[in-house]
């Protein structure tokens, strides 16, 4: 057994979570490493496509159609406005 690796995510800052099951019981000792991905490497792409959270087109479809629907013109506020008043006399 020393020599399976298990591989998983961390979740929080104290659990790794194992992409498949580990036969090894509560308490065990094991060792883990990060994975590197250099940024922008083909690793890290295929990485990220699998983290969560997974979309679907559909999900991408209905998020654009709620932005177009709360979309609403820019408030046009004059922050000069004219000051009819007359200043007063001291």
């Amino acid at each position: 057994m020393a020599d399976q690796s298990f591989r998983g995510v961390m979740k929080g800052q104290t659990l790794v979570v194992l992409e498949r099951p580990a036969p090894l019981p509560d308490g065990t000792p094991v060792e883990v490493m990060p994975l590197g991905h250099q940024a922008g490497s083909p690793d890290a792409v295929l990485a990220a496509m699998e983290a969560e959270p997974h979309v679907t087109l559909e999900d991408v479809a209905e998020l654009q159609k709620a932005i177009a629907q709360g979309q609403r013109p820019a408030a046009t506020i004059n922050p000069f406005p004219q000051d009819t008043a007359k200043p007063e006399s001291v």
